[in-house]
């Protein structure tokens, strides 16, 4: 058996708990790094039937308006660059 002093258990105790801290945080910290949004023109979009404001992905061409739920074609549009 490992002879330990009570306050060395403890000191070991805290320590892991303080590794075990430092993943969660680096890993939540590395999960919202890649699930974050980025804001750029071309990636809002203006819905023509009410006239909503959204955020769309870059890679979809048709989306549906998260108001009125009517279908929109996102066209290339330089107006907005």
């Amino acid at each position: 058996m490992i002879g330990m002093s009570f306050a060395d258990a403890l000191f070991v105790y805290f320590l892991l708990w303080l590794i075990f801290l430092a993943i969660l945080w680096w890993r939540e910290l590395s999960r919202v790094k890649s699930y974050e949004w980025h804001l750029s023109n071309s990636r809002l979009f203006h819905c023509d039937s009410c006239h909503h404001s959204f955020i769309i992905k870059e890679a979809v061409n048709l989306t549906r308006c998260p108001r009125c739920n009517s279908i929109c074609i996102c066209r290339n549009r330089r107006d907005l660059e």
